[in-house]
């Protein structure tokens, strides 16, 4: 069936083949239709049709893009978001790169779909600190941006005190100023960053040269592409990566099958991607001292962490207190609101909740709430049902919200992964002796459940408890290979069942324990 004169289809098409967002994403923020009918009366045409033949015409459709850019694209952020892969690129990355280019030419970071700014200048700071006087000399931060607006105002450096949100204070004063009812970046700061407008799927070979860049940052960029899109972009950050060099993408994003350009690491908690090939150099004796740097930002999580410690309080019944470090109590049935009858599910509405999860195996967040929000309400107000809304708030950051749904399916019967995912939920606000309290309760309730031993296992490996990250990750090894299928899609981060058992085989044999 040929399309009508006012068919979104074929715009969508172009969007997707332009933008690389899915026709899904394009939906997600501005109501798509009526941006594009005011775009094509600003062209003067009539209906839909008109204005997507319009576009064929290449200096138009430049310009279109960019302004459909600016209404299209999702662009807020903060500074600081998901501090450890700031500090692993520090740490980690830039000590590496610096001994890999002995030539004395720079060590470049880019930061692709940099939106206004934030992550770009939060790379400035945070190497700046920990490496003084190397930039822009030795280190070259560089960000692209599709939206000229928002690069427009990343190059004003001037922002809201909510974008501060998780900067600590004596990161604030050393690097910020007062602007008006806002903040600004101390112009030595601003002066480190080049951005740039420019679409991550237009081809310059200058740019994108092989070996171009040693690191890239892509958060929560490619989760909303279109999964060819996806798998182009990432094709093209495999050839610019010098060998072995690094790619942070976001905690709610995975490569999965995408790629086969690139390997998992894990360091300071976080995964992240090297480019295949020979083994890394080894960093310099002295990288370490970038990490005395970052001990600063630990202190900021306090904020974040008294959120969610008011939304999630661990369980409590009458009775002595609780040993420090002993799991928490699990409440009196008594105590629980009236659980929602147990009846078989219909098939529509267990076809639903497994399309939910489908949706957030491939980090559809907000599609895989739209189908949980169509299921009836005694369907929706199950432990299975508010587990995997906390599952998905969590992966959103509204830590809050993952607590209350936790609480709720904890009421509802749950057995034990809610209290996995409040664990979760602590440990991303900063409080591991929480974190470890509601680890310890879903391993108790379900002692089949692989995941809390793991997370127990990095726990004690940071706080240098080595005997028991080492029993920890033992425990999570074995059990990983009989683990719930629905449980590595709801918890284990997009990584497959052996790239877990493997990380804590790694683990153990790195703190002289036996792997499984």
């Amino acid at each position: 069936m040929s399309p009508t004169p006012d068919d979104l289809g074929p715009v969508e098409a172009f969007l997707e083949e332009r933008l690389g967002l899915s026709r899904a994403s394009l939906h997600l923020g501005a109501d798509l239709e009526a941006v594009l009918r005011e775009r094509a009366r600003a062209r003067g045409f009539a209906d839909l049709g008109g204005y997507r033949r319009a576009l064929d015409d290449r200096e138009l459709a430049r310009d279109e893009l960019q302004v459909l850019a600016g209404r299209l694209t999702v662009g807020e952020t903060y500074f600081f978001r998901e501090w450890q892969q700031f500090e692993a690129c520090a740490e980690i990355a830039v000590p590496e790169r610096l001994t890999a280019r002995p030539d004395g030419a720079p060590v470049t970071v880019l930061s692709a779909g940099c939106a206004s700014g934030e992550e770009a200048y939060t790379l400035a700071i945070a190497l700046q600190a920990a490496h003084p006087g190397l930039l822009p000399r030795r280190i070259r931060i560089v960000g692209v941006d599709v939206n000229p607006g928002a690069v427009e105002k990343a190059r004003r450096a001037r922002y809201s005190e909510w974008t501060l949100r998780a900067v600590p204070n004596d990161i604030r004063s050393r690097f910020f100023v007062r602007a008006g009812g806002g903040v600004a970046l101390r112009k030595e700061i601003a002066g480190l960053v080049e951005f740039q407008v420019r679409n991550l799927l237009e081809d310059d070979p200058a740019f994108w040269r092989p070996g171009a860049f040693d690191a890239i940052f892509c958060r929560n960029v490619l989760m909303y592409f279109a999964p060819h899109k996806m798998a182009e972009v990432l094709d093209r950050f495999a050839s610019a990566l010098a060998p072995r060099g690094f790619l942070f993408l976001s905690s709610s994003e995975s490569l999965r099958a995408a790629s086969g350009s690139f390997d998992v690491a894990h360091t300071h908690g976080i995964f992240y991607y090297r480019r295949s090939g020979a083994p890394p150099r080894r960093p310099p004796a002295d990288a370490a001292r970038a990490g005395a740097w970052f001990a600063s930002i630990h202190a900021s999580s306090a904020r974040v962490a008294e959120v969610v410690q008011r939304a999630s309080p661990p369980p409590q019944r009458d009775g002595p207190a609780p040993q420090r470090g002993a799991p928490p109590r699990q409440r009196d049935a008594g105590a629980a609101r009236e659980r929602p009858s147990t009846r078989p599910l219909a098939a529509a509405e267990l076809a639903a909740i497994d399309r939910a999860l489908q949706l957030i195996g491939a980090e559809r967040f907000a599609d895989a709430m739209a189908a949980l929000a169509a299921l009836p309400e005694r369907t929706a107000s199950s432990a299975r049902v508010e587990l995997l809304r906390a599952v998905i708030h969590c992966q959103e950051g509204d830590l809050a919200g993952a607590a209350r749904a936790c609480q709720r399916a904890l009421d509802a019967g749950d057995s034990g992964a809610a209290h996995y995912v409040l664990g979760l939920c602590q440990e991303q606000a900063g409080d591991a002796a929480r974190a470890a309290q509601h680890y310890r309760a879903a391993a108790t309730s379900d002692p089949s459940f692989a995941m809390p031993h793991l997370r127990l296992g990095l726990l004690a490996k940071r706080a240098g408890d080595l005997a028991t990250a080492r029993d920890e990750l033992g425990r999570a090894a074995a059990l990983l290979v009989s683990e719930q299928q629905e449980r590595l899609v709801l918890f284990g981060g997009g990584f497959p069942r052996s790239t877990l058992i493997g990380l804590c085989n790694a683990e153990l044999e790195a703190r002289g324990g036996r792997p499984g």
